[in-house]
């Protein structure tokens, strides 16, 4: 069952790869270069995404414009640009550290986009215990600015159990 949503989530995503901005100026970038931006973005999400101390250094991949959807069981899904991501990932980590693994990674040079299928956990800050684990799939959408410099322009991020985050986060800012 959790294959199969994964299948139609992923049919969902290849029909929605063109709503964030940063589309209209493609610039070419290579397999790799993009490869190594996202791995990176994961190392550095794992490391920094979760502190007010450290968020800010997440700026050298996110653009100014990105925007966040999270599709979740709410009656519309939220919004969010740069300052409510970064308010919204330094709320959800006091009291949890998150681990982004990512098992599956495709990489569209053409389009600029990438999705990624990762295994998202959740241990308490405290104890270290596992709280929860989640599978989810990441479709993001690229640019590149000045001399080939790739940078985000958005996230949408579905979970495979959208209701274990609910209860761990609440809802999202503006709900």
């Amino acid at each position: 069952m959790k294959r199969m949503m994964f299948v139609s989530i992923l049919i969902l995503l290849i029909g929605a790869m063109a709503l964030f901005p940063g589309q209209e100026k493609k610039r070419h970038v290579s397999y790799h270069q993009v490869e190594a931006f996202m791995e990176n973005y994961y190392i550095d999400y794992n490391q920094y995404a979760q502190d007010a101390a450290t968020i800010d250094l997440m700026d050298k991949y996110w653009a100014p414009e990105f925007i966040h959807i999270p599709y979740l069981p709410v009656p519309v899904y939220p919004v969010m640009n740069l300052a409510a991501w970064k308010g919204f990932l330094v709320g959800l980590h006091l009291n949890f550290l998150e681990t982004l693994t990512v098992q599956e990674m495709s990489i569209d040079t053409k389009k600029l986009t990438v999705v990624t299928r990762a295994k998202i956990t959740f241990h308490d800050r405290a104890t270290g215990n596992l709280v929860i684990e989640i599978d989810g799939i990441g479709f993001y959408n690229l640019k590149v600015e000045g001399k080939g410099k790739l940078k985000m322009t958005g996230m949408k991020l579905y979970l495979a159990n959208p209701e274990a985050l609910m209860a761990l986060s609440g809802p999202p800012p503006g709900m």
